[in-house]
């Protein structure tokens, strides 16, 4: 008996680690292909920066292909059709609602601290003449926040955070994803993020920060998409408005939101529910 679980325990790893490679190889492969082409393609002069930027939203297409070519090659169009029921919105509980909407409360908290460090209150205004010209240029600013909220959480939370929870705890599960999240974002660097230790250091530890609390909406929302595609587009829509005041506001209510996570709910689901095994089993 100890010999068949044993034997079933690796067999499920082996299969495990095929899907997350597929998956990852995929994920990795397409959006690392757009995003260094278009770079590559800007510093030969054939694309503006208008270009660039707006060429950047299709990166964020990889994990939702790659979940679904995954999906398909482990589960077939079942599989597929649970993929797509998965993205909704249940009933969910007020905590969790307050988990989805805390970027626009620390965003908040944000803007009223603003002027007590500043000489004057942040300007939506004086905002809007320098990143909104046009339309062209809202487009381009709005674009990404949107595509890759909704695409990247149709792959990490949708397809690849149920399987690893299948075998492992919420907390373990969400600390392999974080690498892989994390790892995947390394061509932005070159033409999106500035290059340098120190914002290195902090774009991964908010990455660090927003997995956990991706995890904890993702299990207490029961497997829906639309929760965790809130928050992500929040968060990006908020962090994009000040990058000094505000966003550390932001980075600090995430930072104590995390902590209560782990402490109060648990590193089993990081929720009150249940962790959302895989299923596509079901």
């Amino acid at each position: 008996m100890l010999g068949q679980t044993t034997r079933t325990q690796t067999e499920m790893t082996k299969d495990l680690n095929k899907k997350v490679i597929l998956y990852s190889s995929i994920a990795f492969g397409i959006t690392w292909t757009i995003a260094f082409g278009i770079y590559s393609l800007f510093n030969k002069g054939a694309l503006t920066n208008y270009q660039l930027n707006l060429y950047h939203s299709f990166a964020a297409i990889g994990p939702t292909i790659a979940a679904l070519i995954t999906t398909y090659s482990f589960y077939g169009k079942t599989g597929v059709k649970k993929l797509v029921g998965k993205i909704g919105l249940r009933v969910i509980d007020k905590k969790t609602i307050l988990f989805i909407v805390s970027p626009l409360v620390f965003f908040g908290l944000g803007f009223l601290i603003y002027p007590f460090i500043k000489s004057s209150g942040y300007s939506f205004r004086n905002f809007a003449n320098l990143n909104w010209s046009d339309i062209n240029e809202i487009t381009v600013w709005l674009l990404p926040l949107l595509t890759y909220s909704i695409f990247e959480e149709i792959g990490w939370r949708g397809f690849l955070l149920p399987q690893l929870q299948e075998k492992y705890t919420a907390w373990k599960a969400t600390i392999l994803l974080i690498v892989i999240w994390a790892l995947w974002h390394i061509p932005f660097f070159f033409y999106r993020f500035d290059f340098s230790l120190g914002i290195s250091i902090g774009f991964f530890f908010g990455i660090f920060v927003g997995a956990i609390i991706l995890t904890s909406i993702y299990n207490s929302s029961k497997g829906m998409m639309l929760p965790v595609m809130i928050f992500h587009f929040l968060n990006n829509l908020c962090s994009e408005f000040d990058k000094e005041i505000i966003v550390a506001v932001l980075s600090v209510g995430f930072v104590f939101l995390a902590i209560y996570i782990y402490w109060k709910l648990g590193t089993e689901n990081l929720s009150t529910n249940n962790r959302i095994r895989n299923y596509f089993i079901e």
